[in-house]
């Protein structure tokens, strides 16, 4: 039985050793290359003092340097940092000191950056570049240390929208069981060929990207920045598989005009990480004849859910129903459950879950409780136990006392031709409550009046929006998540 990512790294690279781990840039790593790299970096991070349960950051774009990092720091037996290449130097500071980094294994392009901040960290902290792996020697008497299944695997970090980061550490048996989970569930198998361009750094690329397709023994072609048609090519060109990312790289591919089509072959679209509009998702089969599946997960939960209904057509907002072991229930504000088709707030429980934030016990005892996360997310369950989002509990909007889930509305301004893309918020008035704001990104001509009376007869009409902003696009986080709180001003 694999109790822990060592075991886990060692058991497949021999497993596999000539099947490709990773194809890039023309150039295939099969997995007992990928396991003779990785030895001997950990075998260094080990020589300069890396042991169990030490801090290790990685600092890399989607490439075959950040699988090497990453698996280097764990078969060393340290915690890995996965850290996001567009973080700048508050930020890498931030997580320095947040997370006592020891070292940080990174490439020349971020050298001076990280270089520029390490003066003014907490904490001593070294880097070690990528491009002078190549030439460390390996030493062979030395051997991956024991390492306890329920020390904690990585240090990860919630969003932050309603302040800091929170620090959340997941533990061997946690992540193995979502990997086991993500692979049984998906059918996931050694044939696979997974496009790896949601990035590694963060939980949807690293987990459902990176190593659920080391834990099927597949192939994976990490893709360091999106483009449309570098995807579509690869895609096409090598016949991938399975692709899973957020749902703005399906919305550009979907809108893109492509001379002649591109023939996909693939198996699974997967979205997470925030909603895709169905209109986007129809016309992403009108042109690849494939649905996409959206699927359910945290940072604090690992995957929760994924639509993989027969009757798909029929269910295209769904996230799915619950995997096995995992229970959904609707609650409301008094943490009791509500009927079937409600919508209230969703809890979760997960062998996958962690029990609570570092260092947050106030917080943790708000939405760690009875064995089940209080994730903020509005929700119904369908007859069939499908989960159906509507929205976060925070982002509901209080109009003169009454509640506007966000979602509604923008479900309704999605369907008019001019608007490309639209996020509703709720802005504070004088009187102690807010009005429905509506921030849109054209696709064609629309203005204020003529959006407002497209949503009249649709929703109530305290629902529709009495602000109208347009904007050239819309602030997102680097995964895709509209960052709402720039827009309430």
């Amino acid at each position: 039985m694999i109790r822990t990512f060592p075991e886990l790294f060692m058991q497949i690279t021999e497993t596999y050793a000539v099947r490709p781990a990773i194809v890039s840039d023309g150039r295939t790593l099969p997995f007992g290359e990928l396991r003779e790299r990785v030895l001997i970096l950990a075998a260094e991070l080990a020589r300069r003092g890396i042991r169990p349960g030490t801090r290790v950051g990685v600092l890399l774009r989607n490439s075959p340097e950040f699988v090497i990092a990453y698996w280097a720091a764990l078969v060393s037996g340290a915690i890995a940092v996965p850290l996001n290449d567009h973080y700048q130097q508050n930020e890498i500071l931030y997580f320095i000191d947040e997370c006592e980094l020891s070292l940080i294994l990174t490439d020349e392009s971020y050298r001076a950056l990280c270089e520029s901040v390490l003066p003014q960290a907490k904490t001593h902290c070294d880097i070690l570049v990528s491009e002078s792996w190549d030439v460390l020697n390996f030493d062979s008497s030395w051997q991956p240390p024991t390492i306890d299944a329920n020390s904690p695997v990585m240090f990860q970090f919630s969003s932050g929208s309603t302040g800091r980061p929170k620090r959340i550490a997941r533990n061997h048996t946690q992540l193995l069981w979502e990997l086991d989970a993500l692979k049984n569930t998906l059918g996931l198998r050694p044939e696979d060929r997974f496009l790896g361009v949601a990035p590694f750094s963060h939980v949807n690329g690293l987990m459902r990207s990176m190593l659920a397709s080391f834990r099927a023994g597949a192939s994976l072609y990490p893709v360091a920045h999106f483009d449309r048609h570098r995807v579509a090519g690869l895609i096409e060109q090598e016949q991938l598989t399975v692709f899973i990312a957020v749902p703005f790289m399906f919305i550009v591919l979907a809108e893109t005009r492509f001379d002649p089509a591109p023939k996909f072959g693939l198996r699974w679209c997967i979205s997470a990480s925030a909603p895709l509009p169905l209109k986007y998702n129809r016309l992403f089969h009108d042109k690849f004849g494939i649905y996409i599946r959206q699927l359910y997960g945290s940072t604090e939960t690992g995957t929760m859910s994924v639509n993989l209904s027969d009757d798909i057509t029929d269910t295209l907002d769904s996230v799915g129903a619950p995997l096995p072991e995992i229970e959904f229930a609707i609650v409301n504000d008094n943490a009791q459950r509500v009927e079937t088709g409600m919508v209230g707030q969703v809890i979760v429980s997960s062998p996958g879950a962690i029990r609570g934030y570092d260092g947050l016990p106030e917080l943790n005892a708000q939405v760690f409780r009875d064995g089940f996360f209080f994730t903020g997310d509005l929700g119904r369950l369908d007859e069939e136990g499908r989960l159906y989002l509507q929205g976060r509990l925070k982002f509901l909007i209080n109009k003169s006392g009454f509640k506007i889930d966000p979602r509604e509305v923008e479900s309704v301004l999605e369907e008019h031709p001019g608007v490309d893309k639209v996020a509703v918020v709720g802005v504070a008035t004088s009187y102690g409550d807010e009005k429905v704001k509506a921030v849109i990104v054209r696709r064609g001509p629309c203005t204020e009046v003529e959006l407002a009376e497209f949503c009249r007869g649709k929703i109530a009409d305290f629902k529709i929006p009495s602000v109208f902003e347009f904007l050239e696009e819309m602030p997102t986080s680097p995964t895709g998540k509209i960052r709402r709180a720039l827009l309430t001003q």
